[in-house]
């Protein structure tokens, strides 16, 4: 893994970049299994939905974002798209 100021070529760059990215939608399966594993546990549909578990998480999120300097609306955005997909599996 190379920081972004030892890149020295466009190429070097977009290679660490499609790395990062596959590491990103390695974690994201992993997420889904975790998701899909958390049903067993839940009996009711709103017990699917768990309205204060989600909006406990996507401000833990937006907090997490913050903290990394990243826009807290596009990382809750992401979530909650992931969110929304794994649960209509």
């Amino acid at each position: 893994m190379k920081l972004p100021a030892e890149c020295r070529t466009i190429e070097e760059v977009r290679s660490e970049i499609d790395r990062i990215d596959r590491t990103i939608i390695e974690a994201i399966a992993r997420r889904r299994d975790y998701v899909h594993a958390v049903m067993q546990f839940k009996r009711s549909e709103s017990d699917v939905h768990a309205h204060e578990r989600r909006r406990q998480m996507f401000a833990a999120r937006r907090q997490w974002a913050e903290e990394m300097s990243l826009a807290p609306e596009m990382v809750e955005g992401l979530f909650r798209t992931m969110v929304d997909h794994f649960i209509a599996e």
